[in-house]
């Protein structure tokens, strides 16, 4: 048997079989006897029918099933002996019949690109770590009043805090910005995010039932969609304002947060452990991206074939249609693929280089690990053991956390070799940025 394997324009490889007409009989025969056990031909017994009946009927079937076996077993041996990475299925691009009755064929591979050596003790890393202390607690347990305060009408002059709803007409020019006659109403608590600040200014200050007349300009994400983005002059009046009564911590209050011994104490250790697992996920996948983006730089000039890019950007663009879907939106425009080549590329690169210094370092899936990250899912799950079982049945979400942890095993590896600087930020800093 003959194989070549060429190297053709960048990552692509040609390789050139032909297939002696010994090997392809031999296997025939095989082939045969296999179809002859299972077969039945009036006049023959199973087992019993003369290869020249058999080579009729079904010799050319036999062939061609053959060669399909044979050509598929020997571009997997040209591959795994030449130590090609193939990023995609090969294509064979010609194949015939020779006049000594063996057999030749062509096939194109496409190969990943290698990654070059890099001296981890020369790639810069900036990271920011951070703790959980008390003031952090403290703002959490301040939130959770929030959420249970109770809101209560008053006469008082308004501040920050407050929620009140305003009647009013909003004009651009002399036009009304709403289709339909007369006031609109709009409740506000002052302070949220996406309340114009002037609107806020304005606001504060006055009491119920008076009124006011103001030229406000509305941010793009404003959530009256008429009123978004546009300076408008706005004619209101507060119709009803409400202060909020933060509620004492105690047994109640306390035991309302599923802290079955209603102490405080209590409320805040199991804060304090939620808020420090959240920091390490965000701290993790902040590091990560750090580690990996300075690896990238390493690997700049890398070629990565359009294919490759090409796919991936195909990948995303169906993600997202589907992210569009599960929010609620029917039949989402599809959006251009060219809109995600520089992420694709990116996420290309990132494999390669996770595949690659795993290898090199022959970093190996701990499955300690594994099991903590499903134990660690299962927890937000109202049965955890069912959910850990139902993971280890499943083969796909199985290798799927097998394959995060690795990743997060190699990121590890890397930041323990590169040159490494921390710098300590707050927590609501690091949580801000994430």
């Amino acid at each position: 048997m003959q194989i070549s394997i060429d190297k053709n324009e960048g990552l692509e490889r040609n390789l050139t079989v032909s297939i002696p007409a010994e090997d392809i009989k031999s296997k025939v025969a095989d082939k045969l006897k296999e179809i002859s056990k299972q077969v039945k031909i009036k006049g023959f017994r199973p087992g019993r029918v003369p290869n020249n009946v058999l080579n009729n009927k079904f010799g050319k079937h036999a062939r061609q099933e053959v060669l399909g076996e044979m050509m598929n077993s020997i571009i997997q041996d040209a591959v795994k002996e030449h130590e090609l990475s193939i990023a995609e299925a090969p294509q064979v691009t010609e194949a015939k019949d020779l006049d000594d009755g063996g057999y030749s064929f062509k096939a194109k591979l496409e190969v990943l690109p290698e990654i070059p050596e890099i001296d981890f003790s020369k790639v810069k890393v900036k990271n920011e770590t951070a703790e959980v202390d008390d003031k952090d607690v403290d703002g959490m347990i301040a939130k959770l009043q929030k959420q249970k305060q109770e809101w209560k009408d008053s006469k008082a002059a308004i501040k920050k805090g407050d929620l009140v709803t305003i009647e009013y007409v909003a004009k651009k020019g002399k036009k009304n910005v709403h289709p339909e006659e007369g006031k609109e109403k709009m409740g506000i608590l002052l302070g949220e995010s996406g309340v114009p600040d002037e609107l806020v200014s304005a606001i504060v200050g006055m009491k119920i039932e008076e009124s006011k007349s103001e030229e406000i300009e509305f941010p793009e994400a404003f959530n009256v969609k008429p009123m978004a983005g546009q300076k408008l002059k706005i004619d209101f009046e507060v119709v009803s304002h409400k202060r909020g009564k933060l509620p004492k911590v105690d047994e109640e209050f306390v035991k309302s947060f599923g802290v079955d011994s209603g102490k405080e104490e209590d409320l805040r250790n199991e804060i304090a452990d939620n808020l420090k697992r959240e920091l390490k996920n965000v701290i993790q996948a902040k590091n990560k991206t750090a580690v990996l983006k300075a690896l990238r730089e390493e690997v700049k000039d890398l070629a990565i074939s359009d294919k490759m890019i090409a796919r991936e950007s195909a990948a995303l663009a169906h993600q997202s249609m589907e992210q569009a879907r599960q929010m609620g939106i029917q039949n989402p425009p599809h959006p251009d693929h060219k809109n995600f080549e520089g992420l694709a590329k990116e996420r290309i690169l990132n494999s390669l280089l996770i595949s690659n210094i795993a290898k090199k370092q022959n970093v190996q899936v701990d499955y300690t690990k594994v099991r903590e990250k499903i134990i660690e899912i299962s927890q937000t799950f109202e049965n955890p053991s069912e959910i850990v079982e139902y993971y280890y049945k499943t083969p796909e979400l199985l290798s799927s956390i097998e394959g995060s942890v690795l990743e997060n095993q190699v990121i590890d590896w890397v930041t323990a070799n590169v040159d490494l600087s921390s710098k300590k930020v707050s927590f609501d800093k690091i949580m801000e940025s994430a």
